[in-house]
């Protein structure tokens, strides 16, 4: 009889455990990223814009423009002033065929001539 009664006080107890554990454990995978998770986002976003300002300094059609690349959570930003709507709608093709790019937004203006 004192050993059912250990048991049972034992079982209740774990049962507990479990009960006020288990919220913490789930608040805790669905909490805000940690500042590594945010800190691999950053690295990435700048892999993405280091890689576009290498394709348009090799790509003679944009390497003279000054086009400024910024990226964040993927989506990629280019603003500057282009020669002719061509030459603006050749960097966005070359900023999208990048790995890693979700969207390329696009605040270049056509130089008047």
């Amino acid at each position: 009889m004192k050993n059912a009664k250990t048991i049972s006080t034992l079982l209740t107890a774990a049962f507990l455990t479990a009960a006020v554990a288990a919220p913490a454990v789930y608040a805790a995978d669905t909490a805000a990223p940690t500042t590594a998770q945010k800190t691999g986002v950053y690295v990435d976003d700048s892999v993405i814009t280091a890689k576009i300002k290498a394709a348009f300094v090799e790509d003679s059609q944009v390497s003279a423009l000054k086009i400024k690349v910024t990226t964040k959570k993927g989506i990629v930003t280019l603003t500057g002033t282009v020669p002719n709507p061509d030459a603006g709608q050749h960097a966005l093709q070359l900023a999208a065929a990048v790995d890693g790019v979700k969207d390329v937004k696009s605040a270049l203006t056509v130089k008047a001539s």
